[in-house]
């Protein structure tokens, strides 16, 4: 599929800068550049060094020209970058002067929808080029440029030649029955077979959605044991209000920040300790919320006071996830009674102990790094179609094993194709490819 019209945007980001980008792409981007250099350029994949003039003549600015001649270039189209001096104004002057000679103002990801609509690139690849860019981590980096060089492509197609074999097989034996005999066993092998590797995919996607959008981490403790403090010495910065009143707190409060290359979500959430206060217990039962949907928690004491019946009733609450016991205060107590081997002791005032809570975090969090950079799947949506092919592949082996016929049992079959086919953006609907390049800033 080629568009008719040629696009151009600013490419590179806006502000002042050593150099500015502007790329265009179309069949007619080589025609409309040309039209304003001193001296036209033809050849491709060649830097060239130009002047470019505006509608009047006037000179815009020194120029820097490449050419890159379909199909061989980004989108699959003709495409030309022009690299001009890095100023807000004369970058403007250069993109108006291409809108004159007849480009259209690219749209949020157009040239990556063009790159996917003209084959250069599937659906999930070009997700992958978003990702690169939002990377928050050097984990995330790192999946998003394995998806872009076609990791998680690859292991997709591997499940679909698979079970195109299934449906080859069942289409062979209702097409050709009286002279091809296929052994059921061998059809149900294949569908177990391919359910168990789906499963597996399954359960490590979430933890690659983790690498992508930040492990959560939430911390929790009764009142005034120095949660909001923690919070900002971990941030290195005052994000949360800290006082000597017990209960400051009454919402989740979060942050961000990268520890040995993880990229985290932190909560600061209200104390929670029995109480009559109907906003704190709305605190309190937020707090909860945050705690079940967090990878690990921080379970803080208060050093100076010891281990209370309030902290009783929140271990109970919590000692089911994945925790790190915390003792807060070191430097006032004069004698901390550790309720475990791993109790870690810092100073969230004075920053004692941090490098090890740190280091303690990390090994909380080691399964769920390695299994989500084995994962690939960085996407909500590359998750919901995966669950949606397992889905149908079951409801085939069920009927399967009911004995119903294979034209029955395939039907759910074809279906777990499509999805498939939808996930790599085979088959596509208009308004999901909208929205997905929607989210791309104008220019990529």
């Amino acid at each position: 599929m080629r568009l008719r019209d040629t696009i151009v945007a600013i490419a590179s980001p806006h502000g002042t800068g050593a150099i500015s980008v502007v790329r265009l792409s179309g069949d007619e981007a080589l025609q409309i550049v040309n039209r304003f250099l001193n001296k036209p350029i033809s050849r491709p994949r060649y830097v060239h060094h130009r002047e470019l003039f505006d509608t009047s003549g006037s000179l815009v600015d020194e120029v820097l020209v490449v050419y890159y001649k379909a199909p061989k270039s980004y989108t699959g189209e003709d495409m030309v970058e022009i690299y001009c001096h890095g100023g807000i104004l004369v970058t403007q002057k250069v993109l108006d002067v291409m809108l004159a000679g007849g480009a259209r103002l690219a749209k949020n990801g157009e040239f990556t929808k063009r790159a996917f609509l003209n084959g250069k690139i599937d659906l999930v690849k070009a997700e992958a080029v978003l990702q690169v860019i939002e990377a928050k981590s050097e984990k995330a980096l790192k999946l998003a440029l394995d998806n872009l060089k076609g990791k998680l492509s690859e292991e997709i197609e591997f499940f679909r030649r698979k079970l195109l074999d299934i449906l080859a097989k069942i289409e062979v034996s209702i097409d050709y029955s009286d002279d091809v005999i296929v052994d059921d066993s061998e059809i149900r092998h294949d569908i177990v077979s391919l359910l168990e590797m789906l499963r597996s995919k399954i359960e490590m996607a979430g933890k690659g959605l983790h690498l992508s959008t930040g492990v959560t981490l939430a911390i929790v403790g009764k009142p005034n044991t120095g949660k909001s403090t923690l919070l900002n010495r971990l941030l290195n910065e005052d994000r949360a209000i800290v006082t000597d009143i017990p209960g400051t707190t009454r919402d989740v409060i979060r942050g961000e920040i990268k520890i040995g290359g993880v990229h985290f979500v932190i909560s600061d959430t209200a104390g929670v300790r029995e109480t009559e206060d109907v906003i704190e217990k709305i605190g309190i039962e937020r707090t909860l919320r945050e705690v079940q949907k967090s990878d690990v928690v921080i379970f803080l004491l208060d050093a100076t006071t010891g281990f209370t019946e309030d902290d009783q009733y929140i271990y109970e609450l919590i000692k089911e996830t994945n925790h790190v016991v915390v003792w807060n205060k070191v430097d006032l107590a004069s004698n901390v009674q550790r309720i475990g081997e791993d109790d870690v002791l810092i100073s969230a005032k004075t920053g004692e102990g941090l490098r090890a809570l740190e280091q303690k975090l990390l090994e909380k969090v080691r399964l769920i790094v390695e299994e989500g950079e084995l994962s690939h799947v960085t996407s909500k949506r590359q998750l919901e179609y995966l669950k949606r092919v397992y889905a149908n592949i079951s409801n085939a082996y069920d009927q399967f094993k009911k004995g119903y016929p294979f034209d029955v049992i395939s039907i759910d079959l074809r279906k777990a194709l499509e999805e498939f086919d939808e996930l790599l953006g085979r088959n596509y609907m208009e308004d999901l490819i909208d929205t997905i390049f929607s989210n791309f800033c104008v220019g990529k």
